[in-house]
Formats: structure tokens, C-alpha cells, sequence
């Protein structure tokens, strides 16, 4: 009898997959790893789930864990269930080791029970510098990459003492915050992202879920002056993990200090410091209407910072579609930004369909976790 087993995880567990978190930094660069109090907090914000543990039982030691969330996504305009895979974590002890290989056991139970739920496809997303889990993109499995998304994370600011750094980033007067389900918003948004592929069909009827307003962490702001209109949504997401950072690049030791001295006197950023912890509010769905649109959405991202810096926070992040032509957000979103994370789309399919080369992504901020 195998003294170790592929098992679904349970509340149980939480502390084990903690730790395991930490023993599994992602990145070459930057390297870093979540804190997470509550392993799980992800896992409920999409509601059908499936964890699975990979344990030693002679060490009663969990050494592995992938986890993955049912969503109906449309793709090409066709409404599809799929499989969403994520939090794919392998104990560094184990990777050359006979008990690794489970990992492909709860691989092959994964795609077992997602095909049970009538996925279509099993997707997921994967760090580009992220060498094991590339490596396990293989086309004999059935996988491929078929797009892609990027995370640009800026620097949040502390205001000057005066004031000025909020004059000049032109707030003049607070944003109205909305509803999930307020007509115009879901309107305008379902215009403008509706049409990528992977958009989450749950967000057609509102732009949040149960769990999300039980979190108490998502909300969506508006702003609207001269015949110009802009809007985008807030996750605080530091209230829940934060990243500990192992290796900085050269340049961020050498900005660190000059930064940490003149922040007294200057609305200069806070650059992460090696061995520190960096906490992030993600701003998503962005929107402009009008020919000041843009302004007015820079003055929501400046209210953004503020929240940002209220809650503690480090950066202010977002995602976008790397392959999307000449979107306007990102090329002004990545201006100002520190740090920029490539991901590669991953999936294999399991219905006819979606042999596309490269799909359109919809980066759903229930995966910014």
C-alpha cells in the first residue's frame, strides 16, 4: 500500500498549505511568496471548487496542492464551462522525488473531475519565469499556451504635507461609488470587456458575486464631469495577504534607500526591500467615455493610491491583455509602474472548438489572489 496519496484537502489543511506557500517563491527576478492567513479565502470566491492535496503519510507532511474552480466563460462568443486551475504548489524536497510524481496523479484527477462537471477546457495562468511549471507545458499532454496576461504594478505615494500631490493629480471633488448591479455600469462594462473571451458569464447579471460582498473588499467608483465619464472597480487586497519578498532586482536596492530618506520630504514611493512584505490594491474594469475621459479616470486612480495608502498598502496593480491593440489604460496604467509580471495563457481542450492559435483574456480580479 503507497504510504502517500493525492486527497482533497479540508479546513484542516489551512495551516499546512500556509507553510507550503512559503517553501514555493515564484519568480526569478523578483522573487516572492503570498502570506495568506486563510489558504482558502480564494477558493471561495469562486464557489465550485476542487482542492487536492498531495500528502506524505509516513511524515503526515502535505507536500503538494493544486486547486481549481468551475466558471461558465464565454469564448469566441460561445458560452463555455471551464475548468480554471490554480495554486499549483510542489514541496521543493519532493520535485525529483518517486512521491513528486503524485503531482501528476492530482493533475489527472483534476482533469477527471472537470470533465465530470462538463468543462469544455482546463485553463490557467502561468508566470512566464516560472520554470517548472512551464516545463510542464507539454504539448503530448495536450496543453499549449494560447495567450496571455501581464500585471503592472505602480508604486503607491505618500501625499506631500501641502497637498499639492492631490492637486496635481486633479481630484476635485469625490467619486460616487456604485452598485454591482447599477444598469449604466454593467452596461458600459459588458461593452467594452464582455467581447474578450474568458469573461465570467456570472458578471453579466452584476460585477461582483455573494462571496465578493460578503469579503467586503470590491467596490466600484464613477466620476463624470463636462460630458466625460470614467469608472473603475477597487479590490483591497492587502486586507487579506500580503507577498514577502526574497530578491530584488539591482535597481530597486539601489532606489530603496534614496527613497526610504527623501519620503519625509517628498511624495516618493515605497520600493520593496528584500526580505520585506508588500501589500497590493488592484484596480480592475477600467472605464472612459467623453474627451476627458482619461483625466477622469487618472483622478480615480489618484483616489485609488489613497486607498491604498490607507489600508497600507505598497502597490497599486492591475491586469490587462497584452495582446490587445492600443488599449489606452494599460499604456497609461504602465507609465508609471514599478514592476511587471508576464503570464502565459495555458489550456487544454477537451471539446471541439478551441483550436484558435491565440485567444482574447479577461483578466477576472477573483484571480488576483
Amino acid at each position: 500500500m503507497l504510504k502517500d496519496a493525492v486527497r482533497l484537502a479540508t479546513s484542516e489543511d489551512n495551516e499546512a498549505l500556509v507553510s507550503l506557500e512559503k517553501l514555493c517563491p515564484q519568480g526569478t527576478h523578483l522573487c516572492m511568496y503570498s502570506e495568506r492567513d486563510d489558504y482558502f479565502y480564494r477558493s471561495r470566491l469562486y464557489g465550485d471548487t476542487r482542492t487536492l492535496v498531495a500528502e506524505d503519510r509516513a511524515k503526515a507532511l502535505v507536500f503538494g496542492v493544486l486547486a481549481a474552480a468551475i466558471k461558465d466563460v464565454r469564448i469566441g462568443g460561445v458560452l463555455r464551462p471551464a475548468a480554471y486551475f490554480y495554486d499549483l504548489r510542489l514541496h521543493p524536497g519532493y520535485r525529483r522525488s518517486v512521491q513528486g510524481r503524485h503531482m501528476l496523479t492530482a493533475w489527472k484527477q483534476m482533469e477527471a473531475w472537470a470533465q465530470e462537471r462538463g468543462a469544455h477546457l482546463i485553463y490557467g495562468l502561468v508566470k512566464k519565469d516560472n520554470s517548472p511549471m512551464t516545463a510542464l507545458v507539454d504539448e503530448r499532454m495536450g496543453y499549449r499556451f494560447a495567450g496571455g496576461m501581464v500585471i503592472h504594478s505602480r508604486p503607491v505615494f505618500r501625499p506631500a504635507r501641502t497637498g499639492a500631490h492631490f492637486l496635481r493629480a486633479g481630484v476635485r471633488r469625490p467619486p460616487r461609488e456604485l452598485p454591482a448591479d447599477d444598469p449604466r455600469l454593467l452596461a458600459r462594462t459588458l461593452a467594452v470587456y464582455g467581447k474578450l473571451d474568458f469573461y465570467p458569464e456570472v458578471f453579466s447579471r452584476r460585477l461582483d458575486t455573494p462571496a465578493m460582498r460578503e469579503a467586503g473588499l470590491y467596490s466600484f467608483l464613477e466620476t463624470e464631469r463636462d460630458g466625460s465619464w470614467a469608472s473603475i472597480g477597487i479590490f483591497r487586497a492587502s486586507r487579506v495577504m500580503r507577498t514577502r519578498v526574497l530578491t530584488i532586482p539591482a535597481s530597486y536596492r539601489l532606489l530603496g534607500p534614496v527613497c526610504a530618506a527623501l519620503s519625509p520630504l517628498l511624495p516618493l514611493p515605497r520600493i520593496p526591500r528584500q526580505g520585506g512584505s508588500i501589500g497590493y490594491t488592484c484596480v480592475f474594469n477600467h472605464l472612459a467615455e467623453g474627451p476627458r475621459g482619461l483625466q477622469l479616470w487618472r483622478e480615480l486612480l489618484a483616489v485609488a493610491n489613497n486607498v491604498a495608502l490607507a489600508d497600507g498598502a505598497d502597490l497599486l496593480t492591475s491586469a490587462f491583455d497584452p495582446y490587445v491593440p492600443a488599449d489606452r489604460f494599460r499604456s497609461a496604467f504602465r507609465r508609471g509602474s514599478l514592476n511587471t509580471i508576464e503570464y502565459g495563457l495555458v489550456l487544454k481542450a477537451f471539446r471541439p472548438g478551441l483550436e484558435a492559435a491565440r485567444f482574447s483574456y479577461f483578466p477576472d480580479v477573483r484571480d488576483m489572489n
